[in-house]
């Protein structure tokens, strides 16, 4: 697997822990988190939209990233959710007859 490919993983799983902890952010986080992420707005432009400094937020993307992490740690939520989506798919194998159009190789 390539950086690139390495990059784009940890996108989205990183986004997939912004949809099951977003609640747990600041209300700030969660604007910067959102403008600069889901509305693809430069740090500059996120920036203005929120009346502060690009550092500012860069720092509240970066803790906001950071806090997604450390809960994630905490709680396990999506380790959890990926090990049942593994399981369930793994059963479904196992219970289909061989041969069933509906497998997939």
């Amino acid at each position: 697997m390539g950086k690139a490919d390495l990059l784009f993983s940890k996108r989205i799983y990183i986004d997939q822990l912004y949809d099951l902890y977003s609640p747990l952010l600041t209300e700030k986080q969660r604007e910067a988190w959102e403008l600069h992420t889901f509305s693809d707005l430069s740090l500059a432009e996120t920036a203005e939209k929120m009346g502060t400094s690009r550092q500012a937020v860069f720092d509240l993307i970066s803790r906001s990233r950071d806090r997604l992490e450390e809960l994630e740690g905490l709680l396990g939520f999506f380790k959890r959710e990926s090990t049942l989506k593994n399981d369930l798919a793994l059963l479904r194998r196992e219970i289909r007859p061989t041969g069933d159009p509906r497998e997939k190789n």
